[in-house]
């Protein structure tokens, strides 16, 4: 029984592209070796000596989901000198600059893919996007229509027109879209699963249970389909059933915040707070900077009247990611103080609150040591006022005094007695 030498178990596996190592960096977020095999693929090309223009699309999209929207450009530019003619790059290039907002540049290099290309559905269908955003309705709908004149076995178009229709007003139109669309591919999951949300829209709630599970059946692993199904069983009051679609979504995918936020809605208004608490919490954890998160659990805050209505826990899209990730720990620390569930929350929540105080004091402190600042409102004369970790006022620095230098504030800790500005 000894192995014999050759046949399969000494076959060597096939090379690996560089362009799959590639795209493998990427994933692995080592951006820079990305970066380097890209640059390395341009310059000395596999095979046949001429650059495959997927490199192109991967590379620029990635320097654009970075923030490099130049380096972006330049890539997708030099894509567009190599295959003048290649409609994925001209798509990517496209999109980034619809992305950026330059619709004018946008518009001009959808016209010219469609000029190369007349037949590629997929510029055809993100030109409509663009018109869509800025409610040039009538142009949307033309370029569907032109689209599915040009391409009419895309499943993807009739889908998008189906979405298109619902999303202005004819429901059974868009129907008829999404009908041809499964006609087209059965296992088309995002077809089947906008029909449903259609049909519960209509209230043909059966008929749009039937499509969701007909998604589910095709694509059992999209998480955004248990997310829609169960938010239509959470509208009629199903809570069970949502309960278990939400959960089968987060055993797929943990980090999918959408269903998070969903699941924890249907539970506050379940009167489950504990449980929607417990849901917001997650959702924030693994995306701090949703502001629909955030927003959603400070108004379940206020109104169970655990926090007031001022602007420290006023919730908006104009709020940076600093003020945004506070946000999230207070509301964090305040589902601790509400449940106190081990005395180690509690314990957490005063730490806290404590920091809080020391930083705040730091900051005031670091406004009144600045010569010309005023005494800051509510501080009276006479009054002493101490600060933490031994800050003094150095010469040239105080800003109000008694007896023109600083004083010893209560338990030997530096102060400070205010009386004028210098």
């Amino acid at each position: 029984g000894r192995r014999r030498r050759g046949g399969r178990y000494n076959q060597k596996q096939p090379k690996e592209s560089l362009y799959s190592v590639a795209l493998r960096h990427q994933k692995r977020r080592n951006y820079g070796a990305a970066r380097r095999l890209f640059s390395m693929l341009v310059t000395s090309p596999e095979g046949d000596g001429q650059v495959d223009a997927r490199v192109f699309v991967a590379w620029g999209r990635m320097e654009s989901r970075l923030g490099n929207v130049g380096k972006a450009r330049r890539v997708f530019a030099e894509g567009l000198r190599a295959e003048p003619e290649n409609t994925h790059v001209i798509h990517a290039w496209a999109v980034e600059e619809m992305r950026e907002n330059n619709l004018d540049d946008s518009r001009q290099l959808f016209e010219y893919g469609i000029e190369v290309a007349p037949e590629d559905g997929m510029l055809y269908q993100s030109y409509s996007l663009l018109e869509q955003r800025q409610n040039n309705v009538d142009k949307a709908r033309s370029l569907l229509e032109a689209g599915v004149a040009a391409d009419p076995t895309n499943v993807y178009l009739w889908s998008a027109c189906g979405v298109f229709e619902s999303k202005y007003g004819d429901p059974e139109a868009a129907l008829r879209m999404f009908e041809q669309a499964t006609v087209l591919d059965q296992k088309h999951c995002q077809t089947w699963q906008a029909y449903g949300v259609v049909l519960e829209k209509m209230g043909r709630y059966d008929e749009a249970a039937s499509k969701f599970a007909t998604a589910i059946q095709v694509n059992q692993l999209s998480v955004p389909t248990y997310q829609a199904y169960g938010l239509m069983e959470a509208r009629r009051g199903r809570y069970e059933a949502a309960r278990l679609l939400f959960a089968k979504g987060l055993q797929l995918d943990g980090t999918h915040a959408p269903i998070l936020h969903a699941w924890a809605r249907m539970e506050e208004e379940a009167g489950e707070y504990a449980k929607a608490r417990e849901l917001f919490n997650k959702g924030v954890e693994v995306d701090p900077m949703s502001v629909a998160m955030l927003k959603a659990w400070a108004l379940m805050e206020l109104r169970l009247g655990h926090i007031d209505s001022s602007n420290q826990w006023y919730v908006h899209s104009d709020m940076g990611k600093g003020r945004l990730g506070r946000m999230g720990e207070r509301l964090e620390m305040l589902r601790r103080l509400v449940e106190q569930r081990t005395a180690d929350d509690v314990k957490s929540v005063m730490q806290w609150l404590n920091r809080q105080k020391v930083y705040k004091e730091r900051v005031l402190l670091s406004q009144i040591m600045q010569v010309g600042n005023r005494v800051p409102d509510g501080w009276t004369e006479g009054e002493e006022y101490s600060f933490r970790d031994n800050n003094r006022f150095n010469s040239g620095e105080v800003v109000v005094t008694r007896s023109g230098s600083a004083v010893s504030g209560r338990n030997g800790q530096p102060g400070l007695t205010f009386g004028r500005i210098m």
